[in-house]
This record gives structure tokens, sequence and C-alpha cells, in this order.
């Protein structure tokens, strides 16, 4: 067994600088909402996404509706779902409390959105 070197120098070299956590990054989410809703229902529930965004900093919020499309699977037994398609920019955290929220069980209402994913985009 070494005993250890004591009053030793070594040379150090940063291999990578953590990130900022409240630097903005891009994240795309895929939406299924529940098929046989009204569009107006299904525009308030986006409003509400984006208003979720916005308030934890969201730079950019771009909507895509694709429709009504068939799922791969039944998701809460519906063979098809209207699927949106979310692009944005925020700080990282955002992406995070919007999962929470959606997360949280809904009491007294109707639950529109079937299923939900986030990927970051590099």
């Amino acid at each position: 067994m070494r005993a250890p070197v004591v009053g030793r120098k070594v040379d150090r070299q940063v291999v990578a600088a953590v990130k900022d956590r409240n630097a903005p990054s891009r994240y795309e989410a895929v939406i299924l909402m529940k098929p046989g809703v009204e569009d107006s229902v299904r525009a308030a529930e986006v409003e509400k996404l984006k208003a979720m965004f916005m308030e934890g900093g969201a730079t950019e919020f771009e909507v895509t509706d694709k429709g009504l499309v068939n799922n791969a699977y039944e998701i809460k037994g519906y063979a098809d779902s209207h699927q949106y398609m979310i692009h944005t920019q925020c700080p990282r955290g955002t992406a995070k409390l919007v999962q929470d929220k959606l997360n949280e069980p809904v009491i007294g209402q109707e639950e529109y959105i079937l299923r939900y994913m986030f990927f970051k985009e590099k």
C-alpha cells in the first residue's frame, strides 16, 4: 500500500462545464387528445399549455395540428386521437414544471389529454 503524496500539485483539466440551468433549450412535445372533443375545447386546452410555457419563460411556442390519427394501440380505450406537435424554446426547468402540472389528477372535470411526451431537441 502506498502512502499518499502530500504537497504535490497536479495539473487538472476541465473536461466539461456545467450547463446553466436557466439557459433556454428547444423542446418538442406530442400531445394526444380524446377524439370527438369540440374544436373550441381543444383550442382552450392548447391555450392552457401555451400559458404554462409562457409563465415559465418560453420565448417561442409553435403548434402544429396533425388532426385525427390512428393510434398504434388503444390509449385509455381510444383507437384514435387528435394529435398536436408543439415546438417551444424555454428554460430547462419549465418543461419539467409543465409535465408535473399535467400529471396532477383532474378532479371534477373531464380529462381531455390522453397522453403526452416531451423531447429535448439538440
